[in-house]
Formats: C-alpha cells, sequence, structure tokens
C-alpha cells in the first residue's frame, strides 16, 4: 500500500505538469505522514541536506561549469579540426571524425548535451555538404554525443558511485571500456554507411598540416590527459579534478584562445548554476525517497522476490526497467530513483557493483535518444532547426546499434571489468 501510494502520487504529480522533483518530494513527504514509523518531522529536512553535504558530490557542478565554458569555447572546433586532418581522407572520414571529436569532447566534459551544441553547428554543414543524408548527420552527432556519458568523467558515472557508494575511479575506468565499445561501433557503421551511399572523401592531409592542427589543439587535448593522468596517477581526486578542468577551461579560452571574456564566464556561470541547482535539488529528493524505500524494506523485498533468478535474468529486467524509464525521464532521475531498488537484488545475485554501473549509465545514455522525450532529441532540434519527427526518423538505426552496445557491455563483464581489474 506505501509503494502504491508513493507511485501514484507521484504519477499524478507530473501529469498535471509539476517538475520531477516536487512530484518525489510531494509524494515521498506524504507518504511519509501516513506510513512511516513515527519519527521526528525534522530528520527528512536533515536527510535532504546530509544528500547534497558530500565532498565528493562537489565533482557533479564543477564539471558542469568547465563542460559550459569548453562548449561556448573554441576547444570543440579545434578537436575537430585535428581528427578530421589525420581520417577525413577515410571512407566515412568525416563522420568519424565527429564520432572521435564527440568522444574527446566527452572526455573533457562528462555532458552528452554539451557535444551538440559545440560541436554540432561545426560538423552538421560540414556532413550534409558532403552527401551525408541531414536524417544521418543529426542522428550521428545527438548520439555520438551521448558518449560523453560513458566516458569519463561522465556526471552520470559520479551519480551512480554516489548512490551505491562504490568507488568513482573504478566506474570511470569501466566507462572507458564501454565507451571504446561504442565508438568502434559508431565508427563501423559510418564506414558502412558511406560505403552503401557513395560518400565523397576528403584529400588526405600531409603530415605537415596535421602537425599544425595538433599543434592547435594541444590545450584542449592537454585537458582529458590532465585529468585522467591525474586521478589514476593519484595527484588528485574526482572532485579536484573537476576544480581543476573549471580553471584550465577558463585558463585556455579566456587567455591562450581568447575565445571568452572575463564577463562571458559569468553569464556562463548564472546559466551552469541553473543546471547544478536542478541535479542537486533532485539529489535531495532523492535522499528522502532513498529513505523511505529504505525503512519500508523495499529493496530487501525486491532482493526477496528475485531470489534464485540468475544473473542473466536479473540484468535482463534491469535493462527492460531503465530502458522503460528511460523513454520518460532523464538520466540524473533515473539513476536516483532507480538504483536504490535494484542495487541490491543485483549484488544478491553476484553483480559486481563496477559491472552494474556501466549497464546503468549504458542504459540512461539510451534514454537520452529515445523517444518520445529524450532530451538529445529536444536538443537536436533547436541546434539544427529540423522537426521533432524528422529527429526521432534520423535516431532509430543509432538506437539500434546503442541496443547491441548495451547487450555487450550487459552480458560480456570484461568489457566494462577489464581495467578495473587491472587497477585492482
Amino acid at each position: 500500500m506505501p509503494v502504491s501510494l508513493l507511485l501514484g502520487s507521484s504519477l499524478f504529480i507530473l501529469v498535471i505538469g509539476a517538475p520531477i522533483f516536487l512530484a518525489i518530494l510531494a509524494a515521498t513527504f506524504g507518504t511519509f505522514e501516513l506510513f512511516a514509523p513515527p519519527i521526528p518531522r525534522m530528520v527528512l529536512p536533515q536527510r535532504m541536506v546530509d544528500g547534497v553535504n558530500k565532498f565528493s558530490l562537489l565533482a557533479i557542478p564543477l564539471f558542469i561549469f568547465a563542460a559550459d565554458i569548453i562548449a561556448r569555447g573554441q576547444i570543440g572546433s579545434r578537436l575537430v579540426a585535428m581528427v578530421e586532418s589525420f581520417c577525413g581522407h577515410l571512407r566515412g572520414g568525416l563522420a568519424i571524425a565527429t564520432i572521435l571529436a564527440c568522444a574527446l569532447f566527452g572526455a573533457m566534459s562528462g555532458i552528452g548535451p554539451a557535444a551538440v551544441v559545440s560541436i554540432g553547428p561545426i560538423v552538421f554543414p560540414a556532413l550534409v555538404r558532403q552527401g551525408y543524408s541531414r536524417g544521418f548527420a543529426v542522428g550521428l552527432i545527438v548520439t555520438a554525443s551521448t558518449l560523453a556519458m560513458l566516458i569519463p568523467p561522465s556526471v552520470a558515472m559520479i551519480l551512480y558511485a554516489l548512490q551505491t557508494n562504490t568507488s568513482i575511479g573504478a566506474v570511470f575506468l569501466s566507462g572507458l571500456g564501454s565507451g571504446f565499445v561504442f565508438t568502434i561501433v559508431l565508427c563501423i557503421y559510418a564506414y558502412i554507411y558511406a560505403r552503401r551511399h557513395n560518400i565523397a572523401t576528403d584529400r588526405k592531409a600531409p603530415w605537415s598540416e596535421r602537425l599544425v592542427k595538433t599543434k592547435e589543439a594541444a590545450f584542449a587535448l592537454g585537458l582529458p590527459v590532465i585529468i585522467l593522468g591525474g586521478i589514476y596517477g593519484g595527484a588528485f581526486t574526482p572532485t579536484e579534478a573537476a576544480a581543476f578542468a573549471c580553471v584550465y577551461a577558463m585558463f585556455v579560452e579566456v587567455l591562450i584562445y581568447r575565445k571568452l571574456t572575463v564577463p562571458e564566464l559569468f553569464r556562463i556561470s548564472s546559466s551552469s548554476a541553473g543546471t547544478i541547482s536542478i541535479i542537486l535539488i533532485l539529489v535531495a529528493a532523492g535522499t528522502v525517497l532513498t529513505y523511505f524505500l529504505t525503512l519500508s524494506q523495499i529493496p530487501q523485498q525486491v532482493t526477496a522476490s528475485l531470489a534464485g533468478s540468475s544473473e542473466f535474468t536479473i540484468l535482463a529486467i534491469i535493462n527492460v526497467l531503465f530502458l522503460i524509464a528511460g523513454m520518460f525521464a532523464d538520466p540524473n532521475s533515473l539513476i536516483i530513483v532507480l538504483t536504490p531498488l535494484m542495487y541490491q537484488a543485483a549484488l544478491g545475485a553476484g553483480i559486481d557493483a563496477v559491472h552494474l554501473g556501466a549497464v546503468i549509465v549504458a542504459n540512461v545514455a539510451l534514454g537520452m535518444v529515445t523517444p518520445p522525450f529524450g532530451l538529445n532529441l529536444f536538443i537536436g532540434i533547436t541546434t539544427f532547426r529540423v522537426s521533432y519527427l524528422e529527429v526521432v526518423k534520423a535516431v532509430i538505426p543509432f538506437i539500434a546499434l546503442m541496443l547491441i552496445v548495451l547487450a555487450l557491455i550487459t552480458y560480456i563483464p570484461a568489457i566494462s571489468m577489464f581495467l578495473p581489474g587491472l587497477m585492482g
């Protein structure tokens, strides 16, 4: 009864147009009032504060701010130019360059939509001019941008690690394997598409030109190298790495590339604050929800109901649950709300927490491009000025590719566990 009331009231509040954090809070507080054991009411606000009062959580707003700086600057364009100089002459070279640029951008920002608005306007007209269909170009960009959710420093992975008390570094490493496989699959599809449609190729750039483009992008490339090298070299924590990313991005865009000014940084920080506040409010609301679920022993009941189920079955249930929910909710909400429900059941079936993180993040990345409410769909509409129907048709082949990658990540644990295993 309590869970039915919680779910029913949450859905009702969402249907009438309230934000998801308000739906979670109102439904949870109301259900607490009716069914929870007698506890001081101040416990709930205290839980909300405790939920966001974590040093490691600071990594999220800092990486978001760094991503917004990068998205407004020249780092994206310089990455595209460098990668295109190396692979533009290959069959499907420009599409492959787009994928690799999105992967590199993800290694700096950890935010998928940032790649759409930063790299998309640069490569979209070039892809169309070279003979790719508008649908393919849109689908490629909005899908490749989700690599940022798999490749560290992924905000989604940080959220998962905090929800499950798993090592952020280990989860980051699992994303490298997953992101590598996804990148390869997208590149193969781009090559096949270009070959089937006889897409023209660019001239082969001489090594002198490649060297110049690499030199121009050197400061951009330094960001992921320093961040990941610093984390795994023990120089700083993920939170400290996020702070460094902000300082580095400001230094490069303002003083080196001179694309941004100090007043523009203040405007960017104001925009970032809106995104950051939404996520932190969600975290606070999710903390109260998790507290209620724990008191009601819902995770234990889910674990008991799935007792005896195979690892294959548990993973299939997790995938179906997240895939369906991903059609309607944003990735951060999914991780905060659904992870506590399935985490104990997964551990009970012998699924490693790091592997589970890779599976869940791959699911929410897929949700970014899944109709009807995938976030990247709407960002693609505004960025490329295409209709909703056009962008939905464009992503269908890419959704099929992402489902293949999801199956590989889910049922071949070595993809995500190889690098964490090397780190011991």
